[in-house]
């Protein structure tokens, strides 16, 4: 009869609501989406700078360089734990290899180099056909004793090395659509999940890192489950925090213990925390679990006290708990390490100040530890940078191309703007708005209902103030468009067919049109020039000043010398030996009442080589030991390598 229910019925309907309720609370995890690769094209100074890295840096012929990554770990699949090849922990080639494959892979398809991508699809097909019946992805051998695939006694690097290369093909899979690939890195996690369902990987005792690089295996799990909606890898990602949670490795920094309190700062591996920033919260919103939660939210706090004005997070190989200033050392693979991470948070949170924070960390610390060339980069580094410890332990201060430590930070080098350029637009899963995130030149391809739209974004920032965006919807559409309003912007003068209605809010500006074609968005920002206090630390006297425009930090450059060391095995590429020439004006202070200003050169090409030569400048006066005025310029901290950032305050007698 018309208006009664059975009571099955009811039942049904009640467990239907409830498989849908936990369904959306496993699945809403986004606020924001992350765009495929090959969905955004760098266009100017950032394509140029990839082509220059791929095909005149050390990254396009590494395996010339060093061998760590010619041992086809991948293919061979020959490691056993605990032992070591090469002098070497056996999963560090895996690692490298895995760093080189993803970042040449995204290079030559960013910048649509024909030679790499042929040598792309080479190596991903030899990956693939060597695949076994289990479908295992991975570095170690299939045998039935102790330190073979899936039964390590000890360290081992079994998810970690996994997770690498899986990125990579991943990277693959989305810029070429090959199912093959992707039908490949699923099996292969699909054989982990299996292998790990019923026992604790972290529960290995190590003192090494290889097992607590297995945060890494994240980064996988989050990625396929964005490709696939398949909520196995959230599951299994639940799974694993626990197991994390209940480890006995070393890098420990990342436990929902350890964040619970916010009074600890971070101490354990740099390049560890960077890995894993993002799984706090990842977990989070899945669990929907109020503990997971005040941990996830201690995470940026914590990142927050480590960080160098540069950006960086300070870590000599360890954090150590230690306040982030100018004279604190970081290491590259901290900073590269972190981007895709900060990503991540942006699109669980929709945080647009973290976007502030990959600007900072990419332009400042990640550009000035490195030449404008990727031929050499500094393995570690600090912001105030006098001299150079040429003797220092393994040489990781020098600028090389092939660290004596390892090269995992000069291949990381490498995936610093790919990773940068994932991150440059994204979609308003609420409001199905495109936003551009991290500002540059580039050009990005999407639908809004199943409309085709092109956005290009014209401009040289951070060299320049001004972004014009051209907007090419197939046919006319409603929608939102947002532009990130980034820190340190008092003022925004915003251009748009009047049409369009505006609403500025304090981290984003919401601009709602039917677009159509050629319709143009012209946005400008006036930027403060910031002068941030700093404490007192190893050059700075008491306490003192870094000033900020925008996402660049200034620097006073130093002139210095050049001269190579070694040649790495014929290849062309070195280890080098720089030497300031002059450092007189190093112990000059700032006056907190004096005044800076901007200004950029005129007549040069701002969308080319961008970081070979200062474009921007800050003039101003600094102060000698009798507080006389010595006028100067101050360039982005990316241009140099002997710099002072951080200034002692002037004080009068």
């Amino acid at each position: 009869m018309k208006g009664t229910f059975s009571f099955s019925a009811i039942i049904s309907g009640l467990l239907v609501l409830v498989a849908l309720i936990s369904n959306n609370n496993m699945t809403n995890i986004y606020r924001l989406e992350i765009q495929g690769a090959g969905l955004i094209e760098p266009k100017g100074w950032i394509h140029e700078q990839l082509k220059q890295d791929l095909e005149e840096g050390y990254i396009g012929q590494f395996d010339k360089v060093h061998h760590s990554v010619t041992h086809n770990v991948f293919v061979k699949q020959n490691r056993l734990s605990k032992r070591k090849f090469t002098l070497r922990k056996e999963w560090w080639s895996g690692e490298h290899e895995g760093y080189w494959k993803d970042g040449v892979i995204r290079m030559a398809y960013l910048t649509h180099n024909e030679k790499y991508i042929e040598r792309a699809r080479q190596w991903v097909d030899e990956i693939i056909n060597h695949i076994g019946d289990d479908g295992y992805i991975g570095i170690y051998k299939d045998c039935d004793g102790p330190n073979c695939r899936f039964n390590h006694i000890r360290g081992n690097g079994e998810l970690w090395t996994t997770s690498r290369i899986v990125m990579a093909l991943l990277a693959y899979y989305e810029f070429t659509n090959d199912k093959k690939v992707l039908d490949a890195a699923i099996n292969a996690v699909k054989l982990v999940m299996e292998e790990y369902s019923n026992k604790n990987y972290f529960a290995v005792e190590s003192n090494g890192g290889g097992v607590s690089h297995g945060v890494g295996f994240f980064e996988t799990l989050e990625w396929l489950y964005r490709i696939t909606k398949k909520t196995e890898y959230l599951e299994f990602a639940q799974k694993l925090y626990k197991d994390f949670n209940n480890g006995k490795f070393r890098d420990d920094d990342l436990k929902t213990i350890n964040l619970l309190d916010s009074q600890e700062l971070f101490s354990k591996h740099g390049a560890h925390v960077a890995e894993g920033l993002f799984v706090p919260r990842f977990i989070a919103n899945i669990a929907k679990n109020q503990e997971y939660n005040k941990a996830a939210n201690n995470v940026i706090p914590k990142l927050k006290e480590h960080l160098t004005p540069g950006g960086a997070m300070r870590c000599d190989e360890w954090i150590k708990g230690r306040e982030g200033t100018a004279d604190e050392r970081y290491e590259y693979c901290g900073i590269a390490e972190m981007i895709s991470p900060l990503n991540k948070m942006i699109a669980f949170t929709g945080n647009y100040q973290l976007a502030d924070l990959i600007e900072t960390m990419t332009f400042n610390a990640g550009q000035g530890a490195r030449f404008p060339t990727l031929t050499a980069l500094s393995y570690l580094t600090s912001d105030n940078r006098i001299k150079i410890n040429h003797r220092e332990l393994v040489r990781r201060e020098s600028y090389d191309a092939a660290h004596l430590a390892a090269v995992c930070c000069v291949l990381n080098g490498s995936r610093l703007m790919p990773y940068y350029v994932e991150g440059m637009w994204m979609k308003d899963l609420n409001s199905n708005a495109i936003v551009a995130m991290l500002f540059g030149p580039s050009e990005f391809n999407t639908t809004i209902n199943e409309v085709p739209v092109s956005i290009k974004e014209e401009t040289s920032y951070p060299f320049s103030d001004t972004l014009t965006f051209k907007i090419n919807p197939e046919k006319n559409i409603e929608f939102a468009f947002i532009v990130r309003r980034p820190y340190g912007c008092k003022n925004v003068k915003i251009e748009a067919p009047e049409t369009t209605q505006i609403e500025q809010q304090e981290t984003k500006i919401i601009l709602l049109n039917t677009w159509k074609k050629g319709d143009m968005v012209k946005v400008t920002f006036d930027f403060d020039i910031l002068k941030v206090k700093q404490p007192s630390s190893k050059t700075v006297e008491e306490s003192g000043f870094y000033l900020k425009r925008g996402a660049l930090v200034y620097a006073l450059p130093f002139k210095y010398t050049v001269d190579t060391v070694k040649e790495h095995n014929n290849s062309g590429f070195y280890r080098y030996k720089i030497k300031p020439e002059d450092t007189e004006s190093w112990k000059l202070k700032i006056e907190a009442n004096d005044n800076f200003e901007f200004y950029q050169a005129t007549g040069d090409d701002t969308e080319q080589k961008s970081w070979d030569k200062p474009k921007v400048f800050l003039k101003g006066v600094l102060r000698n030991k009798y507080m006389e005025k010595e006028k100067i310029k101050l360039i982005p901290m990316g241009h140099t390598i002997f710099r002072r950032v951080t200034f002692s305050e002037a004080k009068k007698f």
